[in-house]
C-alpha cells in the first residue's frame, strides 16, 4: 500500500477499531511484543505503515496505535 491512504469513514463504536493518538515526537520507544502489533478501524485490519484518510486528516498505523500525521 506504500503511498497510498485508504479512505475510512467515521469510527463505529461497535466495531473494532484501534486508539488514536496524536501527532508523535521523532523520538518513539516500541518494544519487542509491539513490532508485528496491527491495527483495526471499524473492523478492518490494517498493517504497520499503512495509512488512512478521514476526511482532510491522515492517520497511520504504528504499531497497534493510528498516529495522526500531517501531510
Amino acid at each position: 500500500m506504500a503511498g497510498k491512504a485508504t479512505p475510512v469513514e467515521q469510527i463505529d463504536p461497535a466495531k473494532k477499531s484501534s486508539e488514536i493518538l496524536g501527532p508523535s515526537s521523532d523520538e518513539v520507544t516500541v518494544s519487542m511484543e509491539m513490532m508485528d502489533k496491527k491495527c483495526y478501524w471499524n473492523d478492518t485490519v490494517f498493517e504497520n505503515g499503512d495509512q488512512v484518510t478521514l476526511g482532510d486528516e491522515c492517520y497511520e498505523c504504528s504499531f497497534g496505535s493510528w498516529i495522526k500525521i500531517s501531510d
